[in-house]
């Protein structure tokens, strides 16, 4: 069992902010949910506040290096959990309103576990190749309903932004811990999503300004070959550069991960599964929700 701290590969960080290439080029009182969203029949959607592409480029592509255009493949598979199961964790019930007993369930658990203990919202990260590959799209989409944000951990590459749409009956107020912003948004049913920008690469919590039970762990990476497992604990990167990778995974909640290396070859999509252990007895609960950090040492 290797906790996150101790995934050195190469000499650099297997899953970290700061990504790791081989090569030249690296990738007041606030108002309830529902009185904000009845306030206006009108609401003014959130206004973008898109970080400046120099600073953007200077921490995900500091050679200024043209996108990656060469033979590429993928990688693919599913991440499982062996040892303990997820012990559960009552003090981030507090505050669930009976609206949101659906979320008791929801947040209850350290982690979750699917069938056959896939473990779903596992980040899981291809570095060490060489070249520049962009984000492919400018948002990662979220869509908030149930008091949850859908899933528990977000992988955005730094530059894309959050869009937050709300899918039920509720309005929700998204805050970015550590990212200051003007004004509090609202995200309502049916309305238009609120975007938030990351200001800089590192680890962040998504919380509700009002629901602060509703938690999500944001990882703003300076690459884009990562993926989130979901509910099956199925993952699948595609677009890495050839040759011999840094595969790993690390589960947000306990920071325990598994990594290998991977070969990747022109058009073909490897299958590798990986399986990340727990001990109940060796877990040391956060005391405090993680704070913004540049790098994931």
């Amino acid at each position: 069992m290797r906790r996150l701290g101790a995934i050195a590969v190469g000499g650099c960080l297997a899953i970290a902010t700061t990504g790791c290439k081989k090569g030249p080029s690296a990738a007041g009182g606030t108002p309830s949910a529902s009185a904000a969203a009845s306030a206006s029949s009108k609401p003014k959607p959130a206004t973008p506040q898109p970080i400046d592409p120099a600073t953007v480029a200077k921490a995900v592509n500091p050679k200024g290096a043209a996108p990656y255009s060469g033979p590429t493949g993928g990688v693919k598979g599913v991440v499982t959990v062996a040892g303990d199961s997820a012990p559960d964790m009552p003090d981030r019930l507090k505050g669930i309103k009976k609206k949101c007993a659906k979320a008791t369930a929801y947040f209850k658990p350290l982690f979750h576990e699917g069938m056959g203990r896939s473990a779903p919202d596992v980040l899981v990260a291809v570095t060490g190749y060489d070249g520049y590959v962009p984000a492919k799209q400018p948002a990662v989409k979220l869509e908030a309903r149930d008091c949850t944000w859908g899933q528990r951990t977000v992988g955005v590459t730094f530059g894309q932004r959050l869009d937050i749409f709300a899918k039920d009956g509720d309005g929700y107020l998204p805050r970015l811990v550590g990212v200051r912003s003007p004004a509090v948004h609202v995200a309502i049913p049916g309305g238009r999503a609120v975007k938030v920008h990351p200001t800089r690469p590192g680890r962040f919590l998504l919380i509700d300004t009002v629901k602060t039970f509703m938690r999500a762990d944001v990882f703003v990476l300076k690459y884009a070959t990562f993926d989130v497992t979901g509910q099956s604990g199925e993952y699948e990167i595609q677009g890495i550069p050839v040759g011999e990778v840094d595969l790993n995974a690390v589960m947000p909640e306990t920071l325990q991960s598994a990594g290998r290396k991977v070969k990747i070859e022109a058009g073909k999509t490897a299958e590798v599964n990986l399986e990340i252990a727990f001990d109940k007895e060796k877990h040391t609960p956060k005391a405090a929700p993680p704070a913004p950090v540049s790098t994931i040492h």
